[in-house]
């Protein structure tokens, strides 16, 4: 299912397609300040593998990938996906990245995480949302907190972070009611 737009007083949350794919997410993608606190850094993607992961996220039965662009101007400053989601349990996991770094602090992860978290839990009947971030990366923790999430657990020593330190990762939680 292609969803529709969402939209928020800033964003417009769009279904991510080929026209989202170009230089400008490549840089994303390859910037160690923008995946630090990814699984992406542990690669080095090319064009084709980004064209290649949209149409697999586009084909997804079990997830929804959007752009995050700015209303205003058009922008694409981002991604943010639901998924997998699991009917049988109605929850699902949320995961963004901000690819532009004019994009940081002005609270733009938060407004986007609160509208697909809405879309969520009003549109798809999920009860149940979950997101996995390592507890280094601070503007991650305190956009998802302000959108809601709570911190459900951490797993101790979890991940290797970029300066080859262990570091803890936390799962955050919110729930529909």
């Amino acid at each position: 299912m292609i969803p529709h737009d969402i939209t928020s007083p800033r964003l417009t949350l769009t279904a991510i397609d080929e026209r989202h794919v170009g230089q400008r997410y490549l840089a994303w993608m390859t910037n160690p300040a923008v995946v630090e606190f990814t699984e992406s850094r542990f690669s080095s993607p090319t064009i084709d593998d980004l064209r290649s992961f949209v149409a697999g996220s586009r084909a997804s039965t079990d997830s929804y990938m959007f752009a995050i662009e700015i209303t205003e101007t058009g922008d694409h400053v981002g991604n943010i996906k639901l998924g997998p989601v699991n009917s049988h349990h109605k929850r699902g996991a949320i995961g963004i990245i901000l690819g532009e770094q004019s994009a940081w602090g002005r609270g733009i992860a938060t407004e986007a995480v609160t509208a697909l978290s809405s879309w969520a839990f009003d549109e798809l009947g999920i009860e149940k949302l979950i997101a996995g971030i390592y507890a280094a990366n601070l503007g991650s923790v305190r956009a998802f907190e302000k959108a809601g999430f709570a911190v459900e657990g951490r797993q101790v020593d979890e991940v290797i972070l970029a300066d080859g330190t262990r570091g803890d990762a936390l799962i955050l939680g919110r729930l529909a009611r």
